[in-house]
């Protein structure tokens, strides 16, 4: 499967754009770095994509299963080091969802959970390759 998406960036300090076939969203700094605050950062987007992937595969699965699961909540912290060669990232995460769940469905669950795509695509090998675009695609 294969994702496009473009970003652009005007002379506003640091407001991305970014855009796929049918939506466009934003990307700043926070004011103590630079930026406006107008929207969330590149690191708070990247953990917004996993939480979400975390949440839509967690109900398509309770849903399969016939579990009776109101609200489902996942809360995700991330620490990065810098300083270690390479970046050593861990990000936490904790889910919750409201439903008489016994301890086997609640482990289910997570399980579940950290096979969503976008967890897998995080814990796996990902190779980021830029060159350079003398003709960029609009």
């Amino acid at each position: 499967m294969a994702y496009f998406l473009t970003g652009t960036i005007g002379l506003d300090h640091y407001r991305a754009t970014l855009r796929t076939q049918n939506h466009t969203w934003h990307a700043d700094e926070p004011v103590d770095n630079g930026g406006q605050g107008s929207a969330p950062t590149p690191s708070q987007l990247v953990l917004s994509a996993l939480a979400a992937c975390k949440l839509i595969t967690t109900r398509m699965y309770a849903d399969r299963k016939g579990w009776a699961v109101g609200k489902i909540l996942v809360q995700l912290e991330m620490t990065v080091d810098y300083g270690a060669r390479p970046a050593q990232t861990r990000i936490s995460c904790h889910l919750h969802a409201e439903g008489d769940l016994d301890e086997e469905q609640q482990q289910r669950l997570l399980t579940i959970a950290d096979k969503c795509p976008t967890h897998r695509l995080l814990t796996g090998d990902v190779v980021v390759e830029s060159e350079w675009y003398d003709n960029p695609v609009a």
